[in-house]
């Protein structure tokens, strides 16, 4: 790093002038103290300043090496007072501290500790004990240095755990986001199969029938092509309100879902379209949770269109009986809906039923015909 290598040339270079002209720009008390040969002093210092280059990269073994490069001299000759006897180490010190783990960090005090103690001990300046036990405000400098960059290092660290954790949450919410936007997005596709296609059919069939009688009883057939208006109108606003819920700019108007309380008006629209329908009603109707009683006006919705588009039926049978659980039952006589088994439809009333954790039960029957039976909680309205 650039700043790493101009640190270290800058400490370098200014310890080593300060070693030759004998002169310091940090006097540690008492004049400046060189001890053995200044070529080694020099050499000593200037090395110890160069190492500061990789302090970031091996904080502790930087620091060891500084320690070692400078102690060394010190035991052979002497301690040298000054600059260049303890800048490099105090920067070591507060690198340790900074970017280096509390393991780490207590080695290097230890480190400084003996590199401290044979500095002030081998120092001609120091005569007695009692005059290297009173540096010990120097020493407290290195001390409060490596302690500084270690708070610096837990600020750092706090600092980057808020941010992950920040980026975490939003990452979390706008997964949330998005899975809030795909389940809503798959109710929309199953209401606009559930109603619109109903729809559809019950206009296809009106329509045939239209056609077929068109000649003979025109009256009859104009009041077919009524039905097919009514029913054309009523999908054709189901659609809107659906896709109004797609629109991002702006809220769509969102009419009332049709209930069980529709059912019987659902059954007269079949009814009307050729298809006799017959209702029957067990036990004592009971008031629904709004999505029970969606769930289980969609699920006869489509069972009824089944019959319509793929059973080629002449006779369906609604059954409805109040329990412990509301059970369904939606019967033809017709050949099934094979065409559409995988389809939306079968699909649609499957997740409604899991949805609330209900059971749904589809297929022919050895009689002939075709069977939806399903379960749902009777749960109260909310």
């Amino acid at each position: 790093m650039s700043v790493d290598w101009t640190l270290a040339l800058l400490i370098a270079a200014i310890a080593s002038a300060a070693a030759v002209t004998e002169t310091t720009p940090l006097p540690l008390g008492g004049d400046t103290a060189i001890a053995g040969p200044r070529s080694v002093v020099v050499a000593s210092y200037a090395l110890a300043g160069l190492m500061l280059a990789f302090r970031r990269r091996a904080p502790l073994a930087v620091l060891v090496a500084i320690a070692v490069v400078l102690g060394v001299p010190f035991l052979a000759f002497g301690a040298s007072e000054g600059f260049g006897s303890v800048a490099p180490m105090f920067v070591a010190l507060y690198t340790v501290g900074a970017h280096a783990r509390v393991e780490s960090a207590v080695a290097g005090l230890a480190s400084f500790t003996v590199f401290w103690a044979v500095l002030e001990l081998r120092d001609p300046l120091n005569p007695d004990l009692a005059s290297a036990l009173a540096s010990w405000p120097v020493y407290l400098v290195g001390v409060t240095l490596l302690l500084g960059g270690a708070f610096v290092r837990t600020r750092r660290l706090y600092v980057s755990e808020l941010r992950a954790r920040a980026e975490a949450a939003e990452a979390d919410r706008e997964e949330r986001v998005r899975a809030a936007t795909a389940d809503e997005r798959a109710r929309i596709a199953r209401e606009l199969h559930d109603a619109v296609a109903h729809a559809m059919s019950v206009m296809v069939l009106q329509a045939e029938a239209a056609d077929e009688i068109l000649d003979v009883d025109p009256g009859r057939a104009r009041l077919a092509i009524e039905r097919v208006q009514q029913v054309g109108r009523e999908g054709l606003g189901e659609m809107r309100r659906l896709l109004g819920v797609l629109r991002q700019d702006e809220s769509p108007g969102l009419a009332p879902q049709p209930g069980m309380s529709a059912l019987q008006a659902l059954v007269d629209q079949v009814s009307a379209s050729g298809l006799p329908v017959q209702l029957n009603v067990d036990g004592e109707p009971r008031a629904l949770s709004a999505g029970v009683d969606i769930s289980a006006y969609r699920i006869i919705q489509e069972a009824l269109t089944n019959a319509i588009k793929h059973a080629g039926a002449s006779a369906v049978d609604v059954r409805l009986s109040y329990g412990d659980l509301l059970e369904l039952e939606v019967s033809d006589d017709g050949v099934g809906p094979a065409a559409a088994a995988d389809g939306h439809g079968l699909v649609g009333m499957r997740e409604r039923v899991m949805l609330y954790g209900g059971t749904l039960n589809a297929g022919p029957v050895a009689s002939g015909g075709f069977r939806v039976h399903a379960t749902l909680p009777i749960e109260r309205p909310s």
